[in-house]
């Protein structure tokens, strides 16, 4: 019998009992599910580590230091280009290539503005992309043109709009002037654990805003030189000779260290996760084997007529394997794609400013098939090897 015959042959024995054969591979669904899931968010982690410490064509690297004022609602940048002045004269200024000032840290900042003819300091949040959009009240989202461009809109909290236009809906098409430029009210949004400012406007608008002065300075480090380095000596010189050091600290941002640390979470979370799959698919294996023998016990009479009609052994056994493997590694693809979607809803979740997208490898789907196809074997070979020793003399007995 043609090995093709024989996939077809298992295929059709499977569909005859459709529910019984899901029922059995929801333990191999669970287990690599859960491995999955670790493992997408473990490669979003390693790519945002890789993207914010990739270089320049110059093999330069950045060093980031914020600023945090004593008076959260004082609206204070704290850095200005007496600032960088102070940074390119001193010792570690020829180790520098660079010095940028911006109003963000991360996608956030603090800056003044004016609603109704008012001056009033606002804390706003940047968009880059539609990924993780706002919860609306009124008006509309921005569009993906109006973030590639730049479009002069701006999305305000609901609180915010009936604070100084009467309601969501009056504030749309109103105008409120965030730096030195005026935005359009698109719409109204609910305030939650991602979107915690006042506004949000597109980043490339930003980008337009002064760079005089801001809440974080970049580095960029030449070549060669240690970035970590260069970034604690430049905050130890803004701590002690920065323009805003009594009002504010200074701080740097050791991006390094804080991927480090979630490395080891991730790492500690793998090893549970993985034990906890191990044991899962064992029972599932379990569960395999006793439907392979339960399939094995009813179908005797398919066996004795297959052996009457020239089947070997090989292939009666072959068949129950490829059963076993089918049940499976059908389990694993159903696993694959459980994983990658609970991935994508946890990363949502995650707070602050890291964009950890989930990210599925060649590697995790050689290991989600290669383990189903694994388990397969291993716990389907000897229902198989049991049909496959059938006598038939016994059979027709």
């Amino acid at each position: 019998m043609k090995f093709r015959e024989t996939v077809l042959t298992a295929l059709q024995s499977l569909k005859m009992n459709p529910k019984r054969s899901f029922m059995t591979i929801i333990g191999i669904v669970i287990g690599i599910a859960s491995v999955i899931t670790i493992m997408a968010i473990g490669n979003g982690v390693n790519k945002m580590a890789t993207d914010q410490f990739k270089t320049s064509k110059s093999g330069e690297l950045k060093a980031k230091i914020d600023y945090y004022g004593y008076d959260e609602d004082a609206g204070q940048k704290g850095l200005s280009q007496a600032d960088v002045s102070l940074i390119k004269s001193s010792d570690i200024g020829h180790k520098i290539s660079k010095i940028e000032l911006s109003a963000l840290s991360g996608d956030t900042g603090q800056t003044t503005g004016i609603i109704n003819d008012e001056s009033t300091d606002l804390s706003f949040t940047v968009m880059r992309n539609l990924d993780n959009e706002p919860d609306m009240q009124s008006g509309k989202v921005f569009s993906q043109n109006d973030l590639d461009v730049g479009q002069n809109k701006i999305l305000i909290t609901k609180s915010l709009a009936k604070q100084n236009f009467g309601s969501a809906e009056n504030a749309i098409g109103k105008s409120v002037t965030l730096g030195n430029y005026a935005y359009t009210v698109a719409g109204t949004y609910n305030e939650n654990d991602r979107y915690m400012d006042n506004v949000i406007i597109p980043y490339e608008a930003f980008q337009r805003e002064s760079n005089d002065d801001g809440a974080v300075m970049i580095l960029s480090v030449k070549k060669g030189e240690n970035p970590r380095k260069v970034g604690q000596a430049a905050e130890k010189m803004l701590s002690k000779q920065g323009s805003s050091r009594n009002s504010g600290s200074y701080t740097y941002e050791d991006t390094d260290k804080m991927i480090g640390q979630i490395s080891k979470v991730l790492n500690g979370l793998t090893f549970f996760v993985s034990a906890v799959a191990g044991i899962s698919l064992f029972i599932a294996g379990i569960g395999v084997m006793n439907m392979m023998y339960i399939s094995v016990s009813e179908r005797t009479q398919e066996i004795g007529i297959r052996l009457a009609v020239g089947a070997t052994e090989s292939n009666i056994r072959n068949q129950f394997l490829i059963e076993s493997i089918v049940l499976t590694v059908v389990g694993g693809l159903i696993g694959l794609l459980s994983g990658y979607l609970i991935a994508n809803m946890v990363t949502k979740f995650i707070p602050g400013d890291m964009h950890i997208k989930a990210i599925i490898s060649l590697a995790d789907v050689v290991f989600a098939l290669g383990v189903s196809t694994l388990v397969g074997v291993i716990f389907g070979w000897l229902p198989a090897k049991q049909a496959a020793d059938k006598n038939l003399i016994d059979i027709l007995r």
